[in-house]
């Protein structure tokens, strides 16, 4: 069995569950290492059983390994149920954040309270922080793809360009460089827009010497990248230096305290630490940053509150920022690789 899966059911005993039942997209392909669709997965110490419907089954048979595969029709929950009984299974686990309660009520009742059902978090979540050299590799291959298309759009950042079209050149080019999609909406933030932190691409025109904020990701065989950078279409104003500057500044002294056993909420301090020394410490209002995989968003989370240590093989975003309101916002967001001895800045390939 599956050293992950093998983890999993290790932990599982300790809990006192003799079962799991998997719904997160993410985490099934994690443990399978088969791009889950419209699938569960129940993890139990005498059979793991994948779960998908007609139009995945024939793909699951042939590439997955290690697994009984079952077919099911519109009664997807019976079919859970049943299995679970069929396992004599007594107390099984679900993903309290990942099931939706239309569906724990619909299992509940198919189980006709013969089974115990227990929520659990961050089970597998928990596995997926450390990643593999088989993962990194995907990971660099989409943090790659991204780099080169942030060279490519430079040339498309001119006066009355709409950030919808610098969106749409920067979605072909990745396609066409290997990517299997955007790992997010595109996001082209031109002059106030970009002090939005999540701008909604718009229709709005690129004007002289104004802030262009562009933050992209990429879906390179399931595994994703998130970065961001800035540019400009013509004479960078003095305010605008500053505040980049102090970004960037910030972003340093966050990385330059990356190593295992940190605590993860002094290295957000390091960098908002500097961002409120120079006055701007109501205008940086996230995280520094965010695990990033099979999901654009896992863990682990960069922020004051956290108070887990950095661990050998995590993947994460430092992106500090400054968003002025009605004016214009800096966000510099990099991916690093926490090493055995301090990091690797994964896409320091790309000037800033």
């Amino acid at each position: 069995m599956d050293s992950k899966v093998n983890r999993i059911i290790t932990q599982l005993n300790k809990d006192s569950l003799d079962g799991l039942i998997l719904s997160s997209p993410a985490n099934i392909s994690y443990l399978t290492e088969l791009r889950s669709r419209d699938a569960y997965l129940v993890i139990s110490q005498k059979e793991n059983v994948y779960i998908t419907d007609s139009r995945y089954i024939e793909e699951a048979r042939k590439r997955l390994k290690g697994f009984t595969i079952e077919q099911t029709n519109s009664a997807v929950f019976k079919k859970i149920a049943d299995i679970c009984h069929g396992l004599r299974l007594k107390c099984v686990g679900f993903e309290e954040r990942q099931l939706p309660f239309a569906a724990y009520k619909e299992i509940r009742k198919e189980l006709n309270n013969n089974v115990g059902l227990v929520a659990t978090s961050g089970l597998v979540e928990e596995l997926r922080q450390l990643k593999t050299p088989q993962e990194l590799e995907k990971i660099r291959k989409a943090i790659q793809i991204s780099i080169k298309a942030f060279r490519f759009i430079k040339d498309f950042i001119v006066i009355g360009k709409k950030e919808l079209e610098i969106a749409a050149e920067l979605e072909r080019f990745i396609r066409y460089n290997g990517a299997t999609a955007s790992s997010f909406d595109i996001i082209v933030a031109a002059g106030e827009n970009s002090s939005f932190p999540h701008h909604l691409t718009s229709e709005r025109k690129i004007k002289k010497d104004e802030v262009v904020l562009l933050d992209l990701g990429v879906d390179y065989l399931g595994y994703k990248s998130d970065l961001t950078r800035v540019f400009f279409s013509g004479k960078i104003n003095p305010l605008v230096k500053k505040i980049y500057r102090i970004v960037l500044r910030a972003q340093e002294l966050a990385m330059l305290k990356i190593k295992p056993g940190v605590v993860i909420n002094k290295i957000d301090g390091f960098a908002r630490g500097y961002i409120e020394k120079k006055g701007y410490a109501s205008f940086f209002s996230h995280g520094l940053g965010h695990g990033v995989g099979l999901e654009v968003h896992e863990e682990p989370y960069i922020n004051k509150k956290e108070n887990k240590r950095l661990k050998n093989n995590m993947v994460f975003t430092v992106e500090p920022a400054i968003y002025l309101p009605d004016n214009f916002g800096i966000r510099i967001e990099d991916m690093v690789l926490v090493t055995k001895e301090r990091m690797e800045v994964l896409s320091g390939a790309l000037d800033k």
